[in-house]
């Protein structure tokens, strides 16, 4: 069998598997295992495939065939301008999320925010894409799981960000941002999927935590707790930017209507509203 044949047999294999996007998935897992990125492949299609050392590869395409994400697979994704370190334990960055920095660097670009609360900072994309922007800033990532305090650290570690703290804590605790200093702009992609609606997602998010996707009965109750919690530890003029699930936003707006001073939506690119921005 030649190596063209070898690929197109796995994407066959994960498309039967049910994976969205099979033929993306086998050239990720190429470039991974083996070594070969598109244009090796197309360079190399015939040479036989018979003296390769297939055994990591075919472990990897299993653990696909059978849903695990890909990202966890290859142990890293991209957010932003970075690359991150994920597994097991950590919510995946989606691009949705992106909105977050982008929205910030522009605005913020030419008087940078001094102080930043990343909370849920799960694998630390935010708070530590946020760092990598204004380096003069002091970014404090705060969660309450161990793993997303190992996979922020980790994260920390290889994109040289000295600029922030890590902090485990418990969001609903109302003690929580006691002792820290008052924040210019609070972020926070917390769960927001409904409890009873978790059983209904798509096999590959089952992977990821539930800690990291259950926002309660209707999905509002981390929202409530960055009210009462944390938006008291904004600055004058601070903002509060929130990711949210589909036509969650109107609800948010209600729970922030006696505390914010003025609010805006920004829809991502599907068109979803998906970033509520919050003024104290």
């Amino acid at each position: 069998m030649n190596l063209y044949t070898f690929f197109r047999n796995s994407v066959n294999a994960l498309s039967r598997a049910g994976c969205d996007s099979p033929e993306f998935d086998v050239q990720q897992l190429f470039d991974f295992c083996l070594n070969i990125n598109k244009t090796q492949l197309l360079l190399n299609a015939n040479e036989k495939i018979d003296d390769m050392n297939l055994d990591f590869f075919n472990e990897c395409l299993e653990k696909r065939k059978n849903r695990v994400p890909l990202q966890y697979i290859l142990g890293e994704w991209d957010f932003y301008k970075y690359k991150f370190k994920v597994g097991e334990g950590v919510l995946i960055p989606r691009p949705e999320t992106e909105i977050i920095p982008d929205y910030i660097y522009n605005k913020f670009k030419s008087n940078p925010p001094k102080v930043v609360y990343d909370v849920c900072s799960g694998s630390g994309c935010l708070g530590l894409t946020i760092a990598k922007l204004f380096p003069f800033c002091k970014v404090y990532s705060i969660d309450i799981s161990d793993d997303a305090i190992k996979y922020t650290t980790l994260n920390k570690e290889v994109l040289e960000t000295d600029n922030v703290t890590v902090k485990k804590a418990d969001m609903l605790d109302e003690t929580s941002p006691v002792g820290l200093p008052f924040a210019d702009i609070i972020i926070s992609n917390p769960p927001y999927i409904r409890t009873d609606e978790l059983k209904n997602l798509q096999e590959e998010v089952q992977f990821e935590p539930q800690i990291a996707l259950d926002g309660g009965e209707d999905g509002l109750v981390f929202y409530r707790a960055l009210k009462n919690n944390w938006f008291p530890f904004l600055n004058r003029d601070g903002l509060m930017i929130l990711e949210c699930g589909e036509n969650q936003a109107k609800d948010i707006l209600e729970i922030f209507l006696t505390s914010a001073k003025g609010a805006r939506i920004i829809e991502d690119g599907q068109g979803i509203e998906r970033i509520i921005v919050l003024k104290k």
